[in-house]
């Protein structure tokens, strides 16, 4: 009885094996996916249906719906033609997805970018616009004199504002290396930042740069440079009074810096002088006068311009106007230490080309004014000359006028720019 029941245990184990890898080997034939018709079927439909959908979600969905058909029915052959059509569609639905996903994403920076503009939110302005240079240089290179240019409008104002100048300066270096490199500009700035030609950026450019430079960075003679460049091209900035009026500033701090040296070596004379040590005073008070002289006028040059051409445009305020005419007065006075003949003067000034201001000042000597003395005897006349150093002291007049900083009257109304019609970044 234990054998037949032993026996037969292991025949109800076989039978059981033999159901189960029965069932197992059902199982493995019914989830064969090239015996899966329907599902082909199904996802084949599937991926017709969103490949007519053109928009990226729509893109994306067929890309995965059909690497999702390659990679289960890709090695059947009832599912071939479409395999094959995949293999080969596929990779360049990759690729129009990823021009789709940059055109999107180039869209939404530019966006940002004129959005920035519109708001004068300059802060969006620089990081859209650093963003649009890194990776669209060449075709938006116009962006560099928009990021170059929003210094100048800020530094004007009353008070400054200076946070986005080290940008400025920046970019606008770079516009002007790209501008005189030949480098190609579809349009010549944006918005309130545009230019009418490449000579009438670059004069901007040099303008902002050299107005940053001399009033915020106090670099007075790197600012001299761009400003003097600033008045030598066919650019707006060529006719803009502030340009010749910040170059006046720096010589009509000067004539005042001298003018102080002169009255302390002035007193700096004493009766008690040895005549050599006199006469050495003297010639040194001498020099030291000419070159406030040089000075003067060069200033007056400067001054003469900016007042002209404020005088001759009727958009700007009458203090403005003002302001410039007293300081020039105020200069002329202390050179001449009149103002008889002022007008012809600055009529005549303003005919000569502008001295270079890096070149040094010329000082200009007056005549001496001469002592007479006459001595008659019944068989002799004499005239002598005294050249005393009593009678040499110069008269310096003291430089009083404080007007010659241009942003005392708001130079919103000066700061003139080309109106020209806004384009697209």
């Amino acid at each position: 009885m234990k054998t037949i029941f032993r026996y037969t245990y292991i025949g109800l184990l076989v039978a059981a094996i033999f159901a189960v890898g029965t069932v197992v080997t059902f199982a493995q034939d019914a989830q064969d996916p090239c015996a899966d018709a329907e599902g082909q079927t199904t996802l084949g439909d599937k991926f017709r249906a969103e490949y007519s959908l053109k928009d990226i979600p729509g893109r994306k969905k067929a890309i995965d719906t059909g690497k999702n058909f390659l990679e289960k029915y890709g090695a059947c052959e009832s599912a071939k033609d479409l395999s094959e059509y995949l293999k080969t569609t596929l990779p360049k639905m990759d690729a129009k997805l990823k021009e789709l996903q940059e055109a999107e994403a180039k869209a939404a920076l530019l966006t940002r970018f004129d959005n920035g503009l519109k708001a004068k939110n300059w802060d969006e302005v620089y990081s859209a616009g650093k963003e649009i240079l890194q990776k669209y240089p060449d075709e938006f290179r116009t962006a560099t004199l928009v990021l170059g240019s929003i210094g100048l409008d800020e530094t004007i104002k009353v008070p400054r504002v200076t946070k986005w100048n080290d940008d400025t300066l920046r970019f606008a270096k770079a516009a002007i290396a790209d501008l005189e490199g030949g480098k190609e500009f579809k349009s010549y700035g944006v918005s309130q930042f545009s230019y009418k030609n490449k000579e009438d950026a670059l004069g901007w450019m040099y303008y902002t740069i050299g107005y940053i430079t001399f009033f915020d960075k106090n670099d007075k003679k790197q600012g001299l440079s761009s400003l003097y460049k600033a008045t030598q091209l066919a650019s707006d900035t060529k006719t803009n009074p502030i340009v010749y009026q910040s170059i006046g500033t720096y010589y009509f701090d000067e004539v005042k810096k001298l003018a102080a040296e002169v009255d302390t070596m002035i007193k700096g004379q004493s009766d008690t002088d040895t005549p050599e040590v006199a006469e050495k005073k003297i010639a040194d008070i001498k020099a030291k006068v000419a070159l406030v002289n040089g000075t003067a006028e060069a200033a007056i040059d400067a001054y003469a311009r900016a007042h002209t051409l404020a005088k001759a445009d009727a958009k700007l305020p009458a203090e403005y106007k003002a302001s410039l005419l007293k300081t020039l007065q105020d200069l002329y006075n202390v050179r001449f230490g009149k103002l008889d003949g002022f007008d012809m003067f600055v009529a005549n000034t303003v005919k000569k080309p502008m001295p270079n201001p890096l070149e040094p000042v010329k000082p200009i000597t007056d005549p001496d004014p001469a002592a007479a003395t006459t001595t008659t005897t019944t068989t002799t006349t004499t005239t002598t000359t005294s050249t005393s150093p009593a009678a040499a002291k110069p008269v310096i007049k003291p430089v009083g006028p404080t007007s010659a900083n241009p942003t005392a009257v708001k130079p919103s109304a000066v700061v003139k720019k080309a109106n020209v019609k806004k384009k697209a970044a």
